[in-house]
């Protein structure tokens, strides 16, 4: 399904794994299954999905699963962003094969890397699939964070969107900005914790780790906001935001997996060296969602 006219939340969707680190198709199937009639699209082998601690080939058999799974009915993004840009054209490739809607890369890391190197690494994605390619601006983790000018110089030479994941709404307003010359560029935020103040300013749509667990909360912002009712918006922004304090900073993959068991979602493990929450820590988790069940 296309991305030219998306609007909506996506989850950046967790991968299941078992004790050995493979990935856990039935879980992962059955996870799937419950979560894709609830969201708009889905944003695969990124940060929550655990792809920069995946194998190539675990990347690729996930966007396999997740494709034969959904069949066209909501939109794909692959996230195939790898320090090494060969890797990136390579796991493009295959997401194309597999007939994903757009394809999606970090500016690449590890190693520092100035505008000229990141343009370099964009312009060969582009040139190497026809499918949409999309920037993941993530500068906490790479160490890089684009311009507005680097993304409309892109912009005009193919690039469809960006992932927008800085926290900062006076860039992603930049960004709306810089992009207006390419009415199909697609902006998108990379949490729901700023996704009002998003949509108010342009955006189209929204990344999100919560729409995991509660897709029902991050799309009611979204679908307030779309009618107009930016009261009740933001009212669910601060329950959102007042969530996504419980899940703990950073990247919280297994306090996900652990949620996801109070829901009745069995997604097995995070993979190592991610670690499950204690038994203590679950209880606790538990006890704390009881106060979220009308988002359920």
């Amino acid at each position: 399904m296309s991305m030219k006219n998306f609007k909506g939340v996506m989850p950046a969707l967790i991968t299941p794994f078992d004790a050995d680190g493979k990935i856990d198709d039935a879980k992962f199937r059955a996870f799937l299954d419950w979560l894709v009639p609830q969201v708009h699209g889905l944003y695969v082998a990124g940060s929550y999905g655990s792809g920069p601690i995946m194998t190539v080939q675990q990347r690729q058999r996930v966007v396999e699963i997740v494709a034969e799974v959904v069949d066209g009915r909501i939109p794909l993004v692959l996230h195939a962003g790898d320090p090494d840009t060969y890797t990136t054209v390579a796991l493009a490739k295959h997401g194309e094969r597999c007939k994903v809607s757009a394809i999606a890369s970090l500016t690449p890391y590890y190693y520092l890397h100035g505008p000229e190197n990141v343009e370099a690494h964009f312009l060969r994605l582009i040139d190497a699939v026809s499918t949409p390619i999309y920037m993941y601006n993530n500068p906490k983790y790479t160490n890089y964070c684009t311009t507005p000018e680097q993304v409309a110089k892109l912009a005009e030479k193919g690039l469809a969107g960006i992932k927008d994941s800085s926290a900062s709404i006076q860039l992603f307003y930049d960004l709306v900005a810089a992009t207006l010359a390419f009415p199909d560029f697609q902006v998108l935020v990379g949490s729901q914790t700023i996704l009002l103040p998003a949509l108010v300013g342009g955006g189209k749509g929204c990344v999100s780790g919560l729409s995991n667990l509660y897709p029902k909360a991050v799309n009611g912002i979204f679908e307030a906001a779309d009618r107009g009712d930016f009261a009740g918006a933001l009212d669910l922004q601060r329950e959102a935001n007042k969530l996504r304090k419980l899940t703990g900073s950073g990247i919280p993959v297994p306090f996900y997996h652990t949620a996801l068991r109070y829901r009745g979602i069995d997604i097995g493990l995070p993979k190592l060296p991610m670690l499950p929450k204690s038994a203590e820590e679950e209880t606790q988790i538990f006890k704390e969602l009881d106060s979220y069940k009308h988002f359920e």
